[in-house]
């Protein structure tokens, strides 16, 4: 199967299995282990889309900087007026991390297919606003670090303030809007790509790691997205059943060195960091228990699991 440039498809008027079929070029068959439907080995075409939503994934996890660093100013200010000139210091803003490389390699993925009608629309808004955000957030910080704030009575801070005010949460709405169009397909994108690898080579290296990254999605299923009330039973049956994959992955490199270049450690790592996840949560006085970000930031783990994932099997071939 080869995409046409011109054919879009949308997230949102797909569903996965279909998303996932015209990704691996499976028959109107069930997804099931490729040796049952005689899938075809995998192609330029889904190495194509993993390339195009891995760079796409890649500079919103770099993002996810701005979104701490938010937080931390929103906490020093009072985010209706601004800074008031009275503050001793205000250290929550500092220069954003450059991700030249990660801009240039989205910038250069909208232009190419597969077209992902929704995931390019979305992307093209977060590099768009990207561009406005990451100059003012540089030039405000340098001008709180140098405490010019104290000497002007806070009155260019309160400028700076209304215009971050309205372009940082902005930039952010617009990276949460784009992984939850991006995530449905990179994940069928996952389940093609190892339906793809048995069918090829049996389960080699590279069908551990990508297991590794589609079992995590269910723990991550878990997690209700904007926050809210958790259920702790589904939470271990997810943590219960990604511990085989764990091990499988781990006496897979064993028996086989290098393999993984290291993979299986960071599937065990995950596995950790989202154990004491459930600690955290469960640690927090609130019946039922609930899950926010602020209890335990599982999206950076879980985000740093899929990109490695990606570069391993980049590497791989």
């Amino acid at each position: 199967m080869r995409f046409a440039a011109s054919r879009s498809l949308s997230s949102s008027q797909l569903s996965r299995r279909s998303v996932a079929l015209a990704f691996a070029a499976l028959p109107l068959a069930a997804l099931v282990p490729a040796r049952a439907v005689g899938m075809p080995a995998i192609d330029a075409d889904l190495a194509r889309a993993r390339e195009k939503v891995g760079a796409y994934a890649e500079l919103l996890a770099a993002s996810d900087q701005m979104r701490s660093m938010w937080q931390r100013y929103a906490r020093l200010v009072n985010p209706e007026n601004g800074p008031t000139g009275r503050e001793t210091s205000i250290n929550g803003l500092h220069a954003p991390r450059d991700v030249t490389r990660e801009l240039a390699a989205v910038q250069a993925e909208l232009g190419r297919g597969p077209a992902l009608s929704e995931c390019d629309q979305a992307m093209g808004t977060v590099v768009r606003l990207h561009g406005e955000m990451a100059p003012l957030v540089a030039e405000a910080a340098a001008y709180y670090a140098s405490g010019h704030h104290k000497q002007d009575g806070g009155e260019k801070a309160r400028d700076y303030h209304a215009r971050l005010r309205k372009i940082v949460p902005a930039f952010l709405a617009a990276c949460r809007d784009a992984r939850t169009v991006l995530e449905p397909v990179r994940e069928v994108v996952e389940l093609a790509e190892l339906a793809a690898f048995e069918r090829r080579s049996g389960r080699d290296a590279r069908w551990h790691v990508r297991q590794a990254t589609v079992e995590a999605r269910k723990i991550m299923a878990v997690f209700p997205r904007a926050g809210g009330a958790i259920d702790v039973a589904r939470l271990d049956e997810a943590l219960a059943a990604y511990e085989p994959v764990v091990v499988e992955a781990e006496a897979f490199g064993a028996a086989h060195p290098q393999s993984m270049i290291g993979f299986e450690r960071s599937a065990r790592n995950y596995l950790t960091a989202m154990r004491q996840a459930r600690g955290r949560i469960m640690a927090f006085p609130a019946e039922p228990k609930r899950w926010a970000p602020e209890i335990a930031d599982v999206e950076v783990p879980f985000q740093g699991l899929l990109t490695f994932a990606d570069a391993v099997l980049r590497n791989l071939g």
